[in-house]
């Protein structure tokens, strides 16, 4: 087994600080960055669909497609429509968190720009690269990569779960 880098060491040792477990962390911050980039696109489709669908209704116009399905349509077609916008508003705002989370990521005194560019451009791009691409776009070593991209992800998992997040609960239960 590969021993540990003390930057990784120091991530684990923040996360059970936070009261959470490091590969639970690890694991669910990278399985959103899998996701990120389809989430994404999906998201501008639905809202091309909406504007699409409140131009038709509105014939021609997007103002009063809108105004028509938030006012006069038929209860079952203003609360379909409404149950849609409220699953894109919500979905962005998870997007939203996910961004605030890299950029705190971003700002990390060690490394931060390193962990940054490497989910960046292997997860959140639109055109990703592969690891040894990004390797040798940011000339470390694969060796030096694996344990940054290791890093990045716990730290990233951090920024989220144990800063963003709260921040956001303490928000509204104020």
């Amino acid at each position: 087994m590969a021993k540990e880098s003390a930057a990784l060491r120091k991530h684990k040792a923040k996360i059970a600080s936070l009261g959470m477990d490091s590969d639970t962390v690890y694991h669910k911050a990278k399985l959103l960055l899998t996701v990120y980039r389809d989430v994404t696109w999906a998201i501008s489709e639905h809202l091309e669909e909406i504007r699409d669908y409140a131009i038709e209704t509105g014939n021609h116009s997007m103002d009063y497609g809108f105004r028509y399905l938030a006012d006069f349509a038929p209860d079952v077609e203003a609360s379909r429509f409404a149950e849609r916008v409220c699953c894109i508003c919500e979905t962005r705002m998870y997007i939203d968190l996910i961004d605030k989370a890299l950029v705190r990521m971003k700002d990390y005194p060690v490394y931060g720009d390193i962990y940054f560019e490497i989910l960046d451009k292997q997860y959140i791009s639109r055109f990703p690269l592969t690891e040894p691409e990004l390797s040798e776009a940011l000339n470390i070593e694969r060796s030096v990569f694996y344990d940054r991209k290791k890093e990045a992800l716990y730290l990233f998992g951090i920024c989220l779960f144990g800063y963003t997040l709260p921040e956001l609960r303490r928000l509204f239960s104020d």
